[in-house]
């Protein structure tokens, strides 16, 4: 008996605190959050209407979701419905899931004599007929109801709730003050770890004027991406890699030369709205940030010498205003992981020198790179020496340096 009373208690504690949430009108189905949607459209109009919300079409990855749906839609008079499926041939490996986790050879529903490309490389679900309940193929034009599929989430005060994280939009600041803002929100820029967030992210943008925004990445190389936050990098939307930096922007907007929810490599120093995230039910923590400090008089031009631990942005003395001195800096990152140093931007009088050294001091050696933006340490850490000999002031430079495996 006491142990049937410890069992109830438990499992009451449990659906207390169970405050599982769909945003937007979404209704909770399986630990699914699905909408349907009645008034027929072509599959790609469907798709379009899910994505402005951050979702995708409704994927039937098992069983009981299959099933399901024809819970969902059993009051309504329907006989199809548009599938988050696109087969680009007629066998099971070819028909690929809208969430981009692969094809449907673990779990299908398709109907006898199906998939069938050459009927049409879209998929729907019957309500109707003997293939009820079953998945057929239909050209991609003709126009049927659709269910739009999102995540879980729960609960919190943030207004932009996806996927069990909250996201703020906040004004235009370089990289790393954007960083330092999200911070103080107890979050970071933010790191996207699939299709359905990151069209999440372009979603809660589709009706301010932006062409880009900044998100939490550097980019070491075209298929390997840093994210500020730690998390690891799951999933690549990188289309281009810049010639002047390596911070993350995701763009807005189709263009000649941008696509919509792409990302891009740019310099990280030029301000850009940036969005910060956060895990939902984070206690005490402010869903804005304190304001950034009033800028400092500028005196004396200072080095900022010492220690730096990856990632991080070093600049000449006084940048962006001219340098008077020189400086010294020691990046260093954990472990059996090296220094990638990238120069932003530079700028320097003839007779002034950035040596960069493969080690903790001077004495070690010099790292090769004449010529180029981008220096890699074979170590965990890198030493450099700006000297200014040249009695004449300039611009000076601006790097960002970050950990690589």
């Amino acid at each position: 008996m006491k142990s049937l009373v410890l069992l109830l208690l438990i499992s009451s504690i449990a659906y207390g605190y169970d405050n599982t949430i769909c945003k937007n009108g979404f209704n909770l189905v399986n630990n699914k959050c699905w909408k349907l949607f009645q008034d027929p459209a072509n599959h790609t109009t469907a798709e379009n209407t899910c994505t402005q919300y951050g979702g995708s079409l409704f994927m039937a990855k098992n069983a009981i979701d299959n099933r399901a749906i024809l819970s969902f839609v059993g009051g309504y008079q329907i006989d199809s419905l548009w599938m988050g499926i696109f087969c680009i041939g007629s066998d099971k490996s070819q028909c690929y899931w809208d969430d981009q986790t692969g094809t449907t050879v673990i779990y299908d529903n398709f109907a006898t004599g199906f998939p069938n490309s050459g009927i049409g490389r879209c998929v729907y679900y019957s309500l109707s007929g003997s293939p009820r309940g079953q998945w057929l193929n239909e050209d991609c034009t003709e126009k049927m109801p659709y269910i739009c599929e999102l995540p879980t989430t729960h609960t919190d005060v943030c207004d932009l709730n996806f996927n069990d994280n909250c996201y703020f939009r906040l004004d235009a600041q370089p990289f790393n003050v954007a960083q330092k803002q999200c911070e103080q929100m107890c979050g970071d820029m933010v790191s996207i770890h699939s299709a359905e967030e990151n069209r999440f992210i372009a979603s809660i943008y589709q009706d301010l004027p932006y062409d880009y925004i900044r998100i939490g990445g550097v980019a070491t190389f075209s298929d390997f991406i840093v994210w500020t936050d730690g998390t690891t990098m799951d999933y690549n939307n990188l289309e281009r890699i810049g010639v002047n930096g390596i911070c993350l922007y995701m763009a807005l907007k189709n263009t000649y030369n941008s696509t919509r929810g792409a990302w891009y490599a740019f310099d990280c120093s030029t301000p850009y709205n940036y969005v910060c995230k956060r895990p939902v039910g984070e206690p005490n923590c402010r869903s804005t940030p304190a304001p950034p400090p009033p800028p400092q008089p500028i005196a004396t031009a200072t080095c900022t010498s010492g220690v730096h631990v990856a990632p991080g942005v070093i600049s000449s003395p006084g940048y962006p205003h001219y340098y008077t001195s020189g400086c010294q800096y020691t990046l260093t990152t954990f472990g059996p992981n090296k220094i990638r140093l990238f120069f932003n931007y530079c700028n320097i009088s003839p007779n002034d020198y950035i040596y960069m050294y493969d080690g903790e001091s001077a004495y070690a050696p010099l790292i090769p790179g004449k010529g180029t933006w981008t220096f890699t340490s074979t170590g965990n850490t890198m030493f450099i020496n700006f000297k200014y000999g040249s009695n004449k002031p300039a611009p000076g430079f601006n790097a960002t340096f970050y950990s690589v495996f």
